[in-house]
């Protein structure tokens, strides 16, 4: 469960928190009480001490089938394309856009040596050669799933060229 995931309540867990009816702990009746659909787990995690504390609570309450957790929507940002615009660069520019927006202003060092190394490549290999890199960069901010996402667009560009 990633920290950027946002649980709603079902109707079985509106119903929980009258009836009592699955007797949970005070932990996970204060998590299911204040699980919105509008706070991210990040968010919810004040009510433990750590983050995978309140993952597994959010998971115990999922099975319960009183959360459930939408899947991710990923939005890729728009592509520049043009007369003259190759799909290699169409997809340097799509990793660097989402790399550097994924860090946010606290990665700003590490997005900035990321940027760097594309500015370096000049082949489809040496392109590849950056998703491992590009993978433990973005999955820290968006996910594992956001960058799967990203490399697999990035792929079909790199068919292209």
């Amino acid at each position: 469960m990633q920290p950027s995931h946002v649980p709603q309540k079902t109707a079985a867990g509106r119903r929980e928190i009258d009836s009592r009816e699955h007797r949970l702990s005070w932990q996970q009746r204060a998590l299911l009480i204040e699980t919105n659909g509008e706070r991210s787990v990040a968010d919810l995690s004040h009510v433990f001490k750590t983050h995978e504390a309140t993952a597994a609570a959010l998971e115990e309450l999922r099975a319960l089938g009183l959360i459930e957790i939408p899947e991710v929507q990923v939005e890729l940002p728009r592509l520049v394309a043009g007369q003259g615009v190759t799909s290699l660069q169409q997809a340097r520019q799509l990793l660097n856009d989402t790399a550097v927006g994924s860090v946010g202003m606290f990665g700003g060092l590490s997005a900035l040596r990321f940027t760097l190394k594309i500015e370096r490549c000049y082949s489809v290999d040496e392109l590849r050669a950056l998703f491992p890199d590009y993978r433990k960069l973005v999955a820290k901010g968006k996910g594992a799933d956001y960058a799967d996402t990203v490399l697999g667009r990035v792929e079909q560009l790199l068919a292209l060229a």
